[in-house]
């Protein structure tokens, strides 16, 4: 019987701790080869036009959500690449919004350790794929019946104001998220007045905490 072929996967994360933890585990799976890692989006977009993988695993939630701009954009640098999320936020609306972007799979930081090399052989496959804790919160969300109001009033926000939440939810002050995202505190600020007012918040502090559950994985 013929093998499988390898998989060339590269690895974007921002923390050396989980980075190495990614890499060694897809090393010790005989059909994976690690190609590569990244810390920012910057390199992960630079690695995925050089090495052209077969699968990249990325954070979405990195750089405040600048992930999410580089999954929508792997096709464009590495076309044959299959993307699984990997990510501490557990959120039925986040993982929605990572599989329209394109992701395969995705993973949690607190999920049985299998469960990368699960999704990442899905994917490898062609098949889309969740881990256990990601099933259950999919579970328990459509057994809430219709979409609960707070996820449908983060659907109606931006890309650049998903940003901007998330970035408030990682506890970062307006001046950061302009230096983050390259815009005035002005614009940030004008950002923060629309995300209240289509959340219905009334205040900044709700917002930020409102943010902070939102990355914590705990809802918005």
């Amino acid at each position: 019987m013929k093998s499988s072929p390898r998989c060339d996967v590269l690895v974007i994360d921002p923390e050396p701790v989980a980075r190495l933890g990614m890499i060694t585990l897809l090393k010790s799976h005989a059909r994976l080869r690690v190609a590569g890692e990244a810390e920012t989006v910057r390199t992960g977009r630079e690695l995925c036009a050089k090495l052209k993988p077969d699968i990249v695993v990325i954070d979405p939630a990195m750089e405040g959500g600048e992930g999410f701009v580089l999954l929508k954009d792997v096709p464009r640098w590495a076309p044959r690449a299959r993307v699984v999320a990997f990510s501490a936020i557990e959120d039925a609306f986040f993982v929605q919004r990572a599989f329209s972007a394109g992701a395969c799979g995705y993973v949690t930081r607190r999920d049985p350790v299998p469960a990368l090399i699960s999704a990442v052989l899905g994917a490898a496959s062609g098949e889309r794929h969740v881990s256990p804790r990601i099933e259950k919160v999919l579970l328990d969300h459509l057994a809430a019946g219709s979409p609960a109001a707070n996820h449908g009033a983060l659907g109606k926000l931006s890309e650049r104001e998903l940003q901007v939440f998330h970035l408030l939810g990682e506890g970062h002050a307006t001046r950061v998220v302009s230096e983050r995202l390259g815009v005035s505190v002005k614009t940030v600020e004008s950002h923060q007045q629309r995300i209240k007012s289509k959340l219905c918040v009334g205040s900044g502090a709700e917002l930020r905490k409102r943010a902070a559950l939102f990355v914590a994985g705990r809802g918005a």
